[in-house]
């Protein structure tokens, strides 16, 4: 018998996972994004603290809400002849799948105070998800 079967208690397996975000600061973040689905539309709100709007870009493709941010930032001082340089970097990605309904062509967006929230309305007609496709025979 090992002892950590003994241990009523695996510490490792249970113990509170470390924030990436924390530990990995210079290469990633990982931002929370909240979801909200009505009748009419589906809101998303991406929270960006210290992005600017020009850090971020929103796109749609392949059925799919991409979001993307940047931000490079330098920090020089010099003071009394002491000297300091520090950089950071910090890059965020999210590709979020969207539903069938979801009308591309009047999705809005807008940032204010480090949120990012688009608004992605439900098209007039729910669009069809599952489709027969009639099979000729051929001679």
């Amino acid at each position: 018998m090992k002892i950590k079967e003994l241990l009523p208690w695996n510490w490792r397996k249970n113990d509170v996972p470390v924030r990436r975000e924390y530990m990995f600061e210079s290469i990633a973040t990982f931002p929370r994004i909240d979801v909200r689905e009505s009748d009419k539309e589906t809101v998303i709100e991406v929270g960006l603290p210290g992005m600017k709007k020009k850090d971020i870009e929103v796109s749609i493709s392949n059925g799919a809400l991409i979001i993307k941010a940047e931000r490079r930032e330098e920090k020089e001082k010099n003071r009394g002849g002491f000297y300091s340089l520090a950089r950071s970097f910090s890059v965020f990605e999210r590709t979020i799948p969207l539903p069938d309904d979801v009308d591309i062509d009047h999705v809005e967006g807008s940032f204010k105070r480090g949120v990012l929230r688009l608004i992605l309305p439900k098209a007039a007609g729910e669009r069809e998800r599952t489709r027969q496709i009639p099979v000729s025979v051929e001679a």
